[in-house]
C-alpha cells in the first residue's frame, strides 16, 4: 500500500463525509506539521514529509462518527483506514491523541509531529498550546478530576514543545508558525 497524496487525501475526507470544519481543520494542522518537520529535516532529522501530510490530512477521519457513537475518534479513524491506506498513515491517525511521557524526550518522529501540530490548531487557527487547551478545558472538562488531566497533558504537551523547538531555529510563538493561516494554503 502506498501512502496517498494531497488529492487523494481530499478525496478520502470527501468519501467518509468528513465536515468542511474538519477538513479546514486537518488541512491547517497539515501545514503546521509539514512547516515543522521541514524545519527539522534541515536540522538532520529525516522525517517523511509525504507521511506527514497525509496523516495529518487524515488524523481526524473518524471525529464525526466518534461524536456520534461515543467511540474514540482516533481508534476509529484508525479502523476505517485500515486496508486503505499504508499502515505507518493508519498509525498516525490512531496515535494522534495520546501522548506518554516515554515519547516527550525521545526521537521526533511523523506521529509526534502530527499530534503536537493537531495541539497546535484550534478549529482552523494555529494558537499556543497553553490556548488551544483552556479550550479544551472550558468546553470539555465537567468535573475537577477532568480538569486535572488536561492540565497534566498540557504538561506533557508543553514538554514535547520543548523538545520539537530545541531542534529548530524557530520559536513556539513566533510568526512562522502562528502565521500560518488557512487562507494562504492551496486545497488541492
Amino acid at each position: 500500500m502506498v501512502i496517498p497524496s494531497r488529492t487523494e487525501c481530499i478525496e478520502l475526507q470527501r468519501q467518509f463525509n468528513m465536515p468542511e470544519n474538519i477538513r479546514r481543520h486537518s488541512l491547517l494542522v497539515a501545514e503546521v506539521a509539514l512547516r515543522l518537520a521541514a524545519g527539522l529535516n534541515n536540522n538532520s532529522s529525516r522525517l517523511d514529509l509525504q507521511l506527514i501530510e497525509a496523516g495529518a490530512l487524515l488524523h481526524d477521519v473518524g471525529k464525526m462518527s466518534g461524536l456520534r457513537s461515543g467511540e474514540d475518534h482516533a481508534a476509529l479513524g484508525a479502523k476505517m483506514l485500515d486496508g486503505i491506506v499504508d499502515p505507518a498513515v493508519v498509525r498516525i491517525v490512531g496515535e494522534h491523541i495520546s501522548l506518554d511521557s516515554s515519547q516527550v524526550n525521545g526521537a521526533v518522529t511523523e506521529s509526534l509531529v502530527v499530534n503536537y501540530s493537531d495541539k497546535r490548531v484550534r478549529h482552523d487557527e494555529v494558537v499556543s498550546i497553553e490556548e488551544r487547551y483552556r479550550d479544551l478545558i472550558q468546553r470539555y472538562a465537567k468535573a475537577p478530576q477532568q480538569a486535572q488531566l488536561l492540565l497534566e497533558k498540557l504538561d506533557l504537551y508543553l514538554a514535547l514543545e520543548r523538545t520539537i523547538f530545541s531542534h529548530l531555529p524557530i520559536m513556539p510563538k513566533g510568526s512562522e508558525i502562528m502565521g500560518i493561516t488557512i487562507d494562504g494554503i492551496e486545497k488541492a
